[in-house]
């Protein structure tokens, strides 16, 4: 019997042992990473900070297909489950209206199902953070993602990424306006409007070699940055212009035939 005892206990021991030393290694959260907010579809996992798994492809139709398809080789390729994730991280946009609500749907779908946080980031930070020193070389960053209108969705940051303006949906001339004085690196699909645009500028504009929409290990890597000071922003769409579609009581009145 206290054979039997000494057993169970060494079991428990072992158990509280491999639990300790699981949690030891564990360095960050294990964070699903999405973006559906532009004509592209991306995922992956974040590991102890380590990217797997991810996934790419341009894609301007489709994404709500080939989204849980997307999701489930990431987790296979990671070599984890659904109930390994600590909180999933989606691109709130700006971006397309559909876009960005197929992928916010979906994540807060699966965080309401695994009861685990949900989180969002900006399209335009996640494209920013995607520029390598190499790149930037120490000059600010105007970030500029097409919004297939007239204009544009823009935001400047200086070379660590941070925010140096709101983003705004303006015309090219008017983003350019947005970096501060100076040499100023492009990245974002809209970079050849912008460079169109900036061909009579005073300051000095270039192009980089950055990916031109989010990657969703970019994604996760800020997600996991905030993670504990809660500055991740709230998983809901960041709408930066009206949509074209009006309710027929917004329209006015009709004119008389």
């Amino acid at each position: 019997m206290l054979t039997g005892q000494s057993r169970i206990s060494d079991g428990a021991d072992h158990s509280a042992s491999d639990a300790a030393k699981t949690k030891a290694e564990k360095s960050g959260p294990t964070i699903l990473a999405i973006d559906t907010a532009s004509t592209s579809l991306s995922t992956a996992v974040l590991i102890n900070g380590e990217v797997k798994g991810e996934l790419y492809e341009d894609m301007e139709r489709g994404q709500a297909e080939h989204l849980m398809g997307f999701i489930a080789k990431t987790l296979e390729t990671a070599k984890v489950d659904l109930v390994d994730l600590d909180g999933i991280a989606v691109t709130v946009g700006p971006g397309a209206f559909t876009g960005m609500r197929i992928g916010l749907s979906t994540a807060r779908a699966l965080g309401l199902a695994r009861k685990i946080p949900v989180v969002g980031v900006s399209s335009l930070e996640a494209v920013a953070y995607g520029v390598t020193e190499r790149d930037h070389q120490g000059r600010n960053i105007l970030v500029a993602l097409d919004s297939k209108r007239n204009e544009i969705f823009a935001q400047a940051f200086d070379s660590k990424k941070r925010p140096l303006s709101n983003a705004e949906c303006v015309a090219p001339r008017q983003a350019l306006m947005m970096a501060p004085p100076g040499d100023t690196l492009l990245a974002g699909d809209a970079t050849p409007r912008l460079l169109t645009a900036a061909a009579h500028a005073p300051d000095a504009f270039y192009d980089c070699t950055a990916p031109g929409l989010p990657r969703a290990g970019n994604v996760a890597r800020i997600a996991a940055a905030r993670w504990e000071t809660g500055e991740n922003l709230a998983p809901v769409p960041l709408y930066l212009r009206a949509p074209d579609a009006r309710r027929i009581e917004d329209q006015g009145p009709q004119k008389k035939k």
